[in-house]
């Protein structure tokens, strides 16, 4: 049964449409607090204004220093390190910068190829501190410094660095672990270095190097045991 239409009155008419009622409350509200309104409106206005600018800001560091990498990385690729360096250190200015992070790391590959160890490993621990986030750029650097640090015989800081760098998730994974027992080796502690081996058989078992693994592996094995049979 259909519901009888429910008729309209004068007093209905009346009645203050809700939408002009909830209006002329926050006019009246407005008129009450004028000054604080006008101040949190200005604060918006203000932050996003600085918002616009820093992304304009930032957007221009970030052109500024890819063309300042790219004259760098040339120099770089022609065996020019002295020059790439200069280059390289101008990133500073743009620290901001995607660009600023990567040409630390350029810098230290620089000294290397340079035979400056020292000076590598200083930009290597100056990356290391600014750059939390990139875990790739972090396991690049923890690579490269535990190479500086094999190169200079200080194995047990080798070590370290590669162990550091095989936790990270990055594309060099495989080659930190590689690196982790080739420096146990080279420290006679053939035992540490068995384990790497076996631990990188067993977690990359497709990889091209499983096999040169597994020889290396099998020859630690022998090294463990003339050790023990020596003893």
């Amino acid at each position: 049964m259909a519901r009888p239409v429910r008729r309209i009155t004068r007093k209905d008419i009346r009645r203050p449409d809700q939408f002009i009622t909830l209006t002329g409350k926050l006019l009246e509200l407005f008129a009450q607090h004028r000054t604080k309104f006008l101040a949190l409106l200005t604060l918006i206005v203000a932050l996003l204004f600085a918002a616009w600018g820093w992304d304009l800001y930032r957007n221009r560091q970030n052109r500024l220093a890819a063309h300042e990498f790219s004259l760098a990385l040339d120099l770089y690729h022609n065996s020019k390190y002295r020059e790439a360096l200069e280059a390289l250190a101008r990133l500073d200015i743009y620290r901001s910068s995607n660009y600023s992070a990567v040409g630390l790391l350029y810098q230290a590959h620089s000294y290397i190829a340079l035979k400056d160890n020292s000076n590598a490993e200083a930009k290597l621990q100056e990356l290391l501190r600014r750059e939390k986030k990139d875990p790739l750029l972090r396991q690049l650097a923890l690579l490269t410094l535990g190479y500086t640090q094999e190169r200079s015989g200080r194995f047990k800081e080798a070590v370290q660095s590669f162990s550091q760098a095989e936790t990270l998730q990055g594309s060099f994974k495989e080659e930190a672990l590689l690196a982790k027992a080739r420096s146990s080796t080279l420290m006679q502690n053939y035992n540490e270095a068995l384990k790497a081996y076996r631990q990188f058989v067993l977690n990359y078992p497709n990889s091209e190097r499983t096999k040169e693994a597994m020889l290396l592996a099998q020859e630690m094995e022998a090294k463990v045991g003339t050790a023990a049979a020596g003893r």
